[in-house]
């Protein structure tokens, strides 16, 4: 399965869950196929709604993009640009629990380098002690050609799926 052939296999796999939205100016010239961004809230309540008991937002926003190769100064450039988009999408008020934001790279082929650099990154970040909720950065890179994933610790959990779509 090719780069283009895999990434589109993965937006469709997100499309019944997540809203797919198109990349700016700024995220294509990266290699920004798309955002999927994905939002729950739960809550619980007696006898009437506004007897809240308690309530949770969750979101998460997943940048796909699809390079060639993926090399440090590429996944640097990324990473930033991933975390600074987030920011922007994250409102920590009361009722958030968490934000995922999560970089995914279809590649033809990385450095090694850039692979250890992914496994390494991370980002945690808690609003005024964790009771507004918090962000964490996940990502993971696959490769075209073999199917060869790696990603960070915080994107183990994605892993399975990924290894999924790739069969």
């Amino acid at each position: 399965m090719n780069r283009e052939e895999l990434s589109e296999k993965i937006l469709k796999s997100y499309e019944g869950f997540f809203d797919i939205n198109v990349p700016s100016e700024e995220g294509k010239s990266l290699g920004l196929k798309a955002r999927c961004d994905f939002h729950m809230k739960n809550s619980k309540y007696v006898l009437v709604k506004k007897a809240k008991l308690w309530e949770a937002d969750c979101h998460e926003y997943i940048f796909v993009f699809s390079v060639k190769e993926l090399n440090e100064e590429g996944f640097d450039r990324c990473r930033e640009y991933v975390l600074n988009e987030g920011e922007k999408l994250i409102d920590p008020k009361p009722g958030h629990m968490y934000t995922y934001l999560t970089a995914v790279f279809v590649c033809d082929d990385f450095t090694k380098g850039a692979k250890k650099l992914l496994k390494k990154s991370k980002h945690y970040k808690s609003y005024k002690f964790s009771l507004l909720g918090w962000s964490e950065f996940r990502t993971f890179a696959v490769r075209a050609g073999d199917g060869e994933l790696f990603f960070n610790r915080a994107a183990k959990q994605c892993s399975k799926f990924v290894k999924e779509l790739g069969k």
